[in-house]
């Protein structure tokens, strides 16, 4: 049985703008960059702000959202609970990172390793669980690796917060619509464009532990209507000493981890929307130290430390092919790479490991139908290296997917609303999954909507869990299954007044052939993914926001899982 207890709040809010002459941008991009990548950066210079009103809780729920369905659509009229985190939440509460802004949604929190930031929640997480099991997307793009299917959540992240405009979080299966992966809900994070920047921005932080951090960003709307977003930052900690009193003995330094802790990044991201078309590229490298010494590595020794460096590029084109169909069309390129340098035994042991991939998708919506809204799809996608180059060992391996979905919304009434969709996905090695979804909308007035629905994902084993072993810690099993779930979910969705705002889900979740790593029957001492056995989960998640005329405001949510 697990709790949570999320309460946020923000008496008041400060705002300092600093706007620069957009003929002297370029000159200063250039220079300022020069400057942070060199690491010349430091102290505190200015703190900029996005030009974001504060809005009241009438006006986000008209916002539109697009995860649930892949459609825009107010929060009332989604056929899914939505929780929402605006860039003007990112900035009261101070956000640093996505994971502090994760930790402030819903039913989810995260938990940390001293390495990496793992999400958990609804019966899913823990810390050394690679796979979120929740989809990450950064503007519709699925933002996980071909690895470990890892969610990057701290300061290894592709994004800045101050590049965030808002996070949107659907509780749920999702695979009906995103496939693979999407198994207990799904996060989107939407960028900002570069009108909302409207100039240049220049951000330079200084920190406790010997950190800083130095940001560089210009957007903006051309003449002749184009928009582009571009920044750059750098960021660097010492971190701390930590002790570990399973090592408290004087061999291993009486269990303190001495200077093991730094991390630095390099981010970069850009954005450019002309007419139709947009084109989106991020990227990050991460170092960072292990003060914990995992997988039995030596304690207190170096070096001991991990990089990750993760990119995308996405181009996509959208068109209104007659007045009742519209399509949007991309193509996309992603890279993980992972490089490990430890110590066992008084011996460096290095793992250099890299993944890249390639799809397209083209989905088209259609309302020439009266009271429906058809939407349907195609996505191909190309996970040509999945590669693990160990000591004694190189494991290479690719696999495909190809996907073709459905889904359409009939309201025949306006309190009335069904959306019946359905998608199916097919793989290497004769792998084919269908993922249907059924849903029921009922607004007895403006203040209320009550949503029921069934749906299923799946989750097929990633390149980690399927192919690693390094004799080390870890066993390949090639056998592991995919595993999959059913979803029964009851949301009520309740709007007294323009100031305040009620969200509860009651749920109901069947997993089969769950994916743990455990001992190894074959080998003892080593690690080994398998299938474990069925399992059910209840739980209620309950979601209060209260905004006051004085700028206060709270935001509180509770979760209980059986």
């Amino acid at each position: 049985m697990k709790h949570f207890l999320t309460i946020n709040t923000r008496f008041h809010q400060w705002i300092t703008v600093y706007s620069i002459d957009s003929k002297r941008i370029i000159t200063m991009c250039l220079s300022m960059f020069m400057f942070m990548w060199m690491g010349w950066s430091s102290g505190v210079f200015a703190n900029s702000n996005e030009s974001l009103t504060d809005m009241n809780l009438e006006d986000l729920l008209t916002q539109e959202v697009k995860t649930a369905s892949k459609l825009a659509k107010q929060i009332s009229e989604s056929s899914s609970a939505v929780s929402i985190v605006t860039a003007n939440d990112i900035q009261s509460y101070g956000y640093r990172t996505l994971a502090e802004v994760i930790n402030s949604m819903r039913g989810l929190n995260t938990v940390s390793d001293h390495v990496y930031t793992y999400m958990s929640g609804r019966d899913f997480g823990r810390p050394g669980d690679y796979p979120g099991r929740v989809m990450l997307l950064i503007d519709g793009h699925q933002a996980n690796d071909n690895l470990y299917n890892s969610s990057y959540l701290g300061q290894d992240g592709l994004l800045d917060t101050e590049l965030i405009e808002r996070v949107e979080y659907v509780s749920g299966p999702g695979s009906v619509m995103y496939g693979n992966g999407a198994f207990y809900g799904i996060i989107n994070v939407i960028t900002k464009k570069g009108s909302h920047i409207d100039g240049a921005q220049v951000a330079l932080e200084a920190f406790s532990q010997d950190g800083y951090k130095s940001r560089l960003t210009y957007g903006n709307t051309l003449e002749n209507g184009a928009d582009i977003l571009v920044s750059a930052s750098t960021y660097r900690s010492r971190g701390e000493d930590y002790y570990f009193s399973a090592f408290d003995n004087p061999a291993t330094n009486f269990g303190v981890a001495n200077n093991l802790d730094a991390e630095d990044n390099h981010r970069l991201f850009l954005k450019f929307n002309y007419a139709q078309w947009t084109l989106e590229s991020a990227y990050v490298d991460r170092t960072k130290d292990d003060p914990a010494a995992g997988y039995d590595a030596d304690f207190n020794a170096k070096p001991n430390h991990l990089r990750d460096t993760n990119a995308y590029v996405n181009l996509s084109h959208e068109a209104q092919l007659s007045d009742a169909l519209n399509n949007v069309s991309k193509i996309y390129y992603g890279h993980y790479g992972y490089e490990a340098r430890n110590v066992f035994s008084g011996e460096l042991y290095k793992e250099d490991n890299i993944g890249r991939w390639w799809g397209a998708e083209s989905k088209f919506v259609y309302t020439g139908f009266d009271r429906h809204q058809l939407m349907y799809g195609f996505e191909y996608r190309n996970d040509y290296q999945q590669d693990f180059y160990l000591p004694d060992d190189n494991i290479e391996n690719s696999i495909y997917m190809a996907s073709a979905y459905l889904q359409d919304e009939y309201r025949w009434d306006p309190q009335w609303a069904i959306n019946l969709g359905a998608r199916v996905d097919y793989g290497g090695n004769n792998a084919k999954n269908m993922s249907p979804r059924l849903a029921l909308i009922y607004s007895p007035n403006e203040q209320t909507d009550i949503k029921a629905s069934y749906s299923t994902a799946f989750r097929r084993p990633n390149a980690y869990e399927k192919y690693y072993g390094d004799g080390i810690t870890q066993l390949p099993n090639p056998d592991v299954n995919k595993e999959r779930i059913a979803a029964t979910e009851l949301v009520v969705e309740h709007r007294p007044n323009i100031t305040s705002k009620w969200l509860s889900s009651l749920y109901y979740y069947q997993t089969k052939d769950y994916i743990v790593v455990v001992d190894s029957a074959a080998v003892p001492g080593l690690l080994q993914a398998e299938n474990s056995h069925h399992s059910q989960t209840s739980g209620i998640d309950i979601e209060y926001e209260k905004k006051w005329s004085t700028a206060t405001r709270l935001r509180a949510s509770y979760a209980w899982q059986y």
